[in-house]
């Protein structure tokens, strides 16, 4: 029970900012995990002090699906009783760790506490094994001590790279095996989560040197990373792991998603990309035959998207300068091997084979907003972001085409693909230059495309299509 109120005193001292009197080796012992402990107790302490599922009690199956926010977590920490069970000291534990890295972070913390605060991160890592003992907890038997280990994980691994300029050993060795043995029995979607994270937090810091940072995180995992987009997306996909969204086939290939989206953001950091960060462009065609594939929506939303954030250039979301410029080699090679790819599934009745869903959520609610018509509204979102992902390829092709018959037989390839995808006539704008007979195939595509009696050929009403 002393040490359950010393990490409690602990926790409300970080959390206001209150400098650390005792010494280090103090509050690293108070933070050393006791992995050999079963992490997962019994029932009653599973369900003691956690929050409740969103929306009532709910069924088991409901329980293991939802996962509380680790804010809200860790904000009702203070105020617990003493009566903590193993877990829960190891959950208060690992939101400790977390909320240190980020105050060392913050500069309105005293230098002496954050000096201090790093001195405990090295005593955590040298002497506890901490790290070790976090990949340990990474299973799936537990999915919110796995979640939070796996924010703690990547807290430390970011920590070492920028105070020691050194990747974890543990780590990598953990993410290494982890991809290589795909598919196999290692929970997957915790080492994707905790490099997303990773990458992420590089690249929020301001001053940061980021290039050497990346290349020297990223370039051990350069050529396993595209092993793994081949074995998850190709030589091992098969749709009938994919039959719920909830499935561990699911939250694998979500995960992944993300770590591609934070690999695209990152890629405009080095001058040279990676391997790792170009293989979405090269290799696209991979996404683009899941997409029209049995998979969930939900994961062909999220692809979907992705696609736009590519053809759009949009590789950062906090970039000042918006775009980012096409000029630059190889980027511009990947853009044009992504837009031929697209363009050539266009042709395939590729646009047709995707269906999109009736609207899905109401940020976070099930009930439509007053004057929404739940009826028959398709997925706006995914509508708009398909067509300016062909739009886009084609301009781009059009672009960087140099000879006219190149540039002639590109648009005779979108019109056989879109003369039937009429929600595009009130978004086909493009910016080609001269010669005009450029602009004359584009009006001739446009009125090939009016006059079609085909309208969206299952892609929504004619009223959707005019709110493009």
């Amino acid at each position: 029970m002393m040490k359950i109120s010393l990490l409690q005193q602990m926790y409300k001292d970080v959390l206001a900012g209150i400098p650390l009197a005792k010494e280090s080796h103090h509050y690293s012992s108070l933070l050393t995990l006791s992995v050999e402990q079963p992490a997962g107790g019994d029932e009653s302490c599973h369900q003691r002090h956690l929050p409740p599922p969103t929306g009532g009690t709910g069924s088991d199956q409901d329980a293991d699906m939802v996962v509380p926010a680790a804010d809200d977590l860790s904000n009702s920490f203070a105020n617990m009783s003493s009566s903590f069970c193993p877990r829960e000291v190891m959950l208060l534990q690992l939101t400790l760790i977390k909320m240190m890295v980020a105050k060392a972070e913050s500069q309105q913390i005293e230098s002496s506490t954050r000096l201090k605060y790093c001195e405990i991160f090295v005593l955590l890592l040298k002497e506890a094994k901490t790290d070790s003992k976090l990949v340990s907890l990474l299973a799936p038997h537990d999915q919110l001590l796995s979640h939070m280990a796996s924010q703690s994980l990547a807290a430390l691994v970011y920590f070492q790279l920028k105070e020691e300029n050194a990747l974890n050993v543990t780590w990598l060795s953990f993410t290494l095996n982890t991809l290589l043995g795909f598919p196999g029995n290692t929970p997957v979607a915790d080492c994707l989560w905790t490099l997303t994270a990773i990458i992420k937090e590089i690249l929020k810091n301001a001053v940061l040197p980021k290039a050497g940072v990346l290349k020297k995180l990223l370039a051990p995992l350069d050529a396993v990373l595209e092993g793994f987009y081949n074995a998850i997306l190709f030589h091992h996909f098969d749709s009938h792991h994919y039959t719920s969204p909830y499935s561990e086939a699911t939250t694998n290939l979500i995960s992944f998603i993300d770590l591609l989206e934070a690999l695209l953001a990152s890629r405009t950091e080095l001058e040279l990309p990676l391997r790792c960060q170009r293989v979405l462009f090269l290799k696209v065609s991979y996404i683009l035959n899941l997409i029209s594939s049995s998979i969930p929506y939900v994961i062909k939303k999220k692809f979907i998207l992705l696609l736009k954030k590519c053809v759009l250039h949009k590789c950062r979301e906090d970039a000042g300068s918006g775009s980012v410029s096409l000029q630059a080699l190889p980027l511009c090679e990947d853009v044009l091997a992504l837009s031929n790819a697209v363009l050539q599934v266009v042709t395939l009745t590729w646009l047709n084979q995707i269906p999109l869903d009736e609207k899905s959520s109401y940020f976070g609610s099930s009930e439509p907003a007053p004057g929404d018509d739940p009826q028959g509204a398709s997925d706006q979102t995914v509508l708009r972001a398909l067509s300016l992902v062909v739009l886009k390829a084609l301009e781009f092709k059009i672009h960087n085409s140099a000879a006219e018959a190149e540039i002639k037989g590109g648009l005779e390839t979108a019109a056989f693909g879109l003369e039937n995808f009429s929600c595009l006539e009130h978004v086909l704008i493009l910016e080609i230059a001269e010669p005009d007979w450029e602009h004359q195939a584009l009006l001739q595509l446009e009125k090939k495309r009016v006059h079609s009696t085909s309208i969206c050929s299952g892609w929504g009403t004619e009223r959707n299509c005019r709110r493009l």
